[in-house]
């Protein structure tokens, strides 16, 4: 007896993801629920993107900050003056329509249906930040292998996105360029950094040296030099990634910032301590451990979530339409 799976929830991650900010200003004239109002701004939201970026498919929505007459709250009261100006700001996450089509194609080639796609460093982050809730600001840095990506939040608030393209891969072309090495042999060689119980500050060090001694020893390489190559490269992913922090969070003081390290790329740093430029401005970095059956189940919880608030939008939108009948048959009168 054989099985073959007909459709899934695909996580990802892209280069090409990008972000653009938008605010819905709604007026309160009527008697509304805050859901319908906060609905009704995601609807707002995702039209006006539609009808001006026709190239783009959107993939996240989210509010990040919600002021009501300019004052900010963290979530809408359940009583609301009919006066009161309520503005809404919204972060959106895309992806090219062309790239999309493309990872679709790929799988319905296969027989394969996908039934959602998530960004996946987005959604791990919004699970994990319950871990770190008691933190002022926490930021999700996702190393993969061609791309890395910041998520920060302000508690439990996500306040600032970047992405890049630069990831790990990036490390290994650098050491295969300076220590004149093939890619294959430049990966075993940062492996090692992975798998090394010693801190992993570039200063000299017996025991990992010793190590890597053992892959360079006949070629004759130094590995002070191995290891400027690697934290020029790092230095130059955080400096990318956090280059505008400051400007979007003001009350952002140095020292702060705690670097939550997830994704493959990010396990060269795993069980060691970093030393780089960059690293003054964060109060501390840690690894947090994942496997491949958790991130499954975060998707699979992410998902339905999802289809459940798509569910509550088709009703408001059917309720909008009804409204609108109703307006257009007074005017005809």
């Amino acid at each position: 007896m054989s099985s073959h799976i007909d459709n899934i929830t695909l996580l990802i991650d892209r280069a090409n993801f990008f972000f653009l900010d938008l605010s819905i200003k709604k007026k309160i004239d009527q008697i509304q629920l805050p859901t319908e109002i906060k609905q009704s701004a995601y609807l707002d939201c995702t039209s006006i993107i539609n009808n001006s970026y026709k190239n783009i498919k959107i993939f996240h929505i989210f509010i990040n900050k919600i002021t009501i007459d300019e004052v900010e709250v963290h979530k809408l009261p359940e009583v609301l003056q009919d006066t009161s100006n309520i503005i809404f700001h919204f972060k959106i996450l895309c992806l090219p329509n062309k790239n999309f089509s493309k990872i679709r194609e790929e799988f319905k080639n296969n027989n394969i249906d996908i039934k959602n796609i998530f960004c996946s460093s987005l959604v791990r982050s919004e699970s994990y930040i319950n871990i770190f809730k008691d933190e002022k600001f926490t930021a999700f840095l996702d190393i993969g292998l061609n791309r890395s990506t910041l998520i920060l939040y302000e508690g439990e608030k996500l306040t600032y996105i970047n992405n890049i393209p630069i990831g790990s891969h990036k490390i290994t072309t650098d050491i295969s360029y300076v220590m004149k090495l093939n890619l294959e042999e430049s990966e075993q060689i940062k492996k090692i950094f992975n798998k090394s119980e010693s801190d992993f500050s570039f200063l000299n060090q017996d025991h990992l040296e010793e190590k890597i001694t053992k892959k360079l020893i006949n070629k004759k390489m130094s590995i002070n030099l191995l290891k400027k190559v690697i934290r020029a490269r790092v230095d130059e992913i955080f400096r990318l990634l956090c280059k505008d922090i400051e400007l979007s969070i003001q009350n952002l003081s140095k020292g702060e910032l705690l670097i939550v390290l997830i994704g493959r790329g990010s396990k060269l740093f795993n069980k060691n301590t970093i030393n780089f430029e960059s690293g003054e401005m964060f109060k501390n970095m840690i690894f947090y451990k994942e496997n491949n059956k958790e991130i499954s189940k975060l998707g699979l919880e992410y998902a339905s979530m999802h289809n459940f608030e798509m569910e509550n939008f088709k009703k408001i939108k059917k309720k909008q339409g009804f409204f609108e009948r109703f307006f257009n048959l007074f005017q005809e009168i």
